[in-house]
């Protein structure tokens, strides 16, 4: 399938197929696109300074069949791999996708055999971080930011508050990246 059958950019509408069915995918919201952006050149840094072949690419087509085609909003391909089957495939959930992504898109990119799947929210500022064990996906670790006008008004909280916030993490499959959490949802209002 060529991408133009599964994209219409004029309209702004992609198209995934899943075991069959077909889901239309209206364009991302601005704060989607930003997390996807902000992602994508995170690790494209990475793999520039370390001299990695790996690349993260945004909303590639992922054909696995012709009952089969998804359209991940950031995949990271390396390619010092004999396959082409992402490394890493990261959803960032809108309203409208968030119950595939949770369901059918997992269960696909683990049958796919993608050995790490995230789950980006951009409106609760968090990130899920599955890796696959025995064809199935299992949490590794769930991150979130807090903005400071979200903590309470009480300065002791506060503080505590803080002082028990992750600011960073690492990918399952590359735990020498460090991703500080705020650089994931720069811009994000």
């Amino acid at each position: 399938m060529q991408a133009e059958q599964i994209f219409d950019y004029k309209n702004g509408i992609t198209e995934e197929k899943i075991n069959g069915k077909i889901y239309l995918m209206a364009r991302p919201e601005r704060n989607h696109l930003r997390v996807q952006k902000n992602i994508t050149n995170i690790f494209e840094n990475y793999f520039k300074e370390k001299g990695r072949r790996c690349e993260a690419i945004i909303e590639d087509e992922l054909y696995i069949d012709e009952n089969n085609y998804l359209v991940p909003d950031v995949e990271i391909l390396c390619h010092d791999k004999k396959d082409d089957i992402p490394v890493i495939v990261i959803e960032v959930l809108s309203k409208s996708t968030r119950d595939k992504d949770l369901t059918v898109k997992m269960k696909k990119y683990a049958e796919l055999g993608v050995k790490e799947y995230w789950l980006v929210d951009y409106k609760n500022h968090s990130v899920d971080i599955y890796f696959l064990n025995n064809k199935y996906y299992e949490i590794f670790k769930s991150y979130s930011h807090f903005l400071v006008e979200d903590f309470s008004k009480i300065k002791e909280e506060r503080e505590k508050q803080e002082k028990e916030l992750i600011k960073e993490f690492a990918p399952f499959s590359f735990p020498e990246i460090i991703i500080q959490i705020e650089d994931v949802f720069y811009m994000v209002d």
